[in-house]
Formats: structure tokens, sequence, C-alpha cells
């Protein structure tokens, strides 16, 4: 179960880790099981980085179905998942697979691809789940996320009747001046200073930490796709937990 405090970092960032929710054995198997894939699949061998192409691999259908994954869903997740939804439901597998591999470029905050998983036709009661299957420094491609966005984002809607998913988006993030420099290439502020948007606290956090971490955010935590600067290759796995209704 999660801590009051924990409880309380959700409800304002839309965000909380959950260090070691399952442990580095059961990490370096999940990497095993994603290495033999992207061996089969794309030729990759992990101890060879010329032949870490493509940078981002898809189509990881064996590894997203292995029982090894079965690790992320492990009691601490299952206890917070229980503190914040209530009761939920069993997903059949344990989330997509996420390979980012080291591209040799300087890392900095995207401008571009900000967006959310879900639409906003209906309060969605839902939590993501984001599982490090390796250590992730900072620059090495962890998934940048706006703590706070979830916040934002639930009064825009307050004030439009528009829900279009696309349409929603764009307005929200147009709608104060942190924001539109955040997805500007043309940059005139850091966009890892915090702010305030209307009193509401905002900041861009990479999703890094130790194999085994796993964080839990809000559905509508605005979120892009960042380089991998770092030399190990970016392994997670994502996914939602829905509310059972």
């Amino acid at each position: 179960m999660l801590t009051a405090e924990e409880h309380d970092v959700f409800e304002r960032d839309g965000i909380v880790k959950i260090p070691s929710a399952f442990t580095s054995d059961e990490a370096a198997a999940m990497r095993d099981v994603l290495w033999s894939e992207l061996s089969a699949r794309h030729g990759m061998d992990r101890d060879d980085r010329a032949t870490w192409t493509p940078l981002r691999p898809t189509g990881l259908k064996t590894t997203k179905s292995s029982r090894a994954a079965l690790a992320v869903l492990g009691p601490r997740v299952r206890s917070a998942l229980d503190g914040l939804l209530g009761e939920w439901i069993q997903p059949k597998h344990a989330g997509q697979v996420l390979v980012t591999m080291p591209e040799g470029v300087p890392w900095s905050v995207p401008h571009r691809q900000w967006h959310t998983d879900v639409g906003f036709e209906t309060p969605t009661e839902a939590v993501k789940i984001w599982a490090l299957l390796g250590d992730l420094e900072p620059g090495g491609g962890g998934t940048p996320q706006v703590a706070g966005s979830h916040r934002i984002i639930e009064r825009f809607l307050t004030t439009t009747d528009e829900r279009e998913f696309k349409a929603v988006r764009d307005q929200v993030l147009r709608s104060d001046p942190w924001l539109r420099n955040l997805t500007s290439e043309q940059r005139t502020v850091d966009p890892l200073e915090p702010t305030e948007i209307e009193g509401l606290p905002a900041r861009v956090v990479e999703l890094t930490g130790q194999a085994g971490d796993v964080y839990l955010t809000h559905p509508w935590i605005l979120h892009s796709i960042a380089p991998n600067a770092g030399d190990v290759p970016r392994m997670m796995r994502s996914r939602f937990i829905w509310k059972a209704q």
C-alpha cells in the first residue's frame, strides 16, 4: 500500500515511484528474454554494439507475453494499485516492451511528441505502469514526463466542452507560456526549470532508477520520447491497469 506521503505525491504530480518493486534477478531474467528476441528478430548481439539496430526495435511479441514479466505485478505494485484503484482488472500480459538503443547524440528535453495515451471524453480510472528492466541513468532514454500535467488538463476540461483528443492536447500545450516553451524548438527558458501554471506546480522529470523500480502514473500525464545518450539500451515495460467497473 502507498504511504500517505506517496498518495500525496501521486495526487500532486500524477507520478509516484516504487523502488525495488521486483528483484534484480527477476529484472535480469526479463532482460535475458528480451535479448533472446532481439537476437531472433533483429539479429542483435548483446555483446556487439555494431548489431544494435534499429534504434527502437518493435514487434517484440514473444517478450510481451513472457511469463518472466509477471514479476512486474508483484506484491508491492499490487498493493499500490489496490490503494489507487480499489478493484482492478488483471491484465493478460505485462504490457508493451520499450527499447531505445544508445544513439550517440546529446541529451535534451524533447520539444515534439508531447501527448497522453488516453482521451478526455470521460474521467479515466486507470493507472499506467512503467517498469525498469535495467538500470536507467539520466539521459539514458527514460521517458520524460510533465509532473502535474494531469491536474492542468483536468482544470482545462472545466473551461471547455471540447473533448476531441488532439484538440484538447494542442489547446493545453498552447495554454501557458511554459508549455509553449516546452514544445518550441526555439526555447527561451530551460524546460527543466520547475514552474507553476495558475497555481499548479509542473516540471519535467525523467523516469530513471534501478532495475526493478516501477513508476505509476496518471493516464493524463503528458510525456514524450527522449534520445538515449547513454551507453546501454533503455529497456522498460509499460501498460495500463484499469479499474474494475
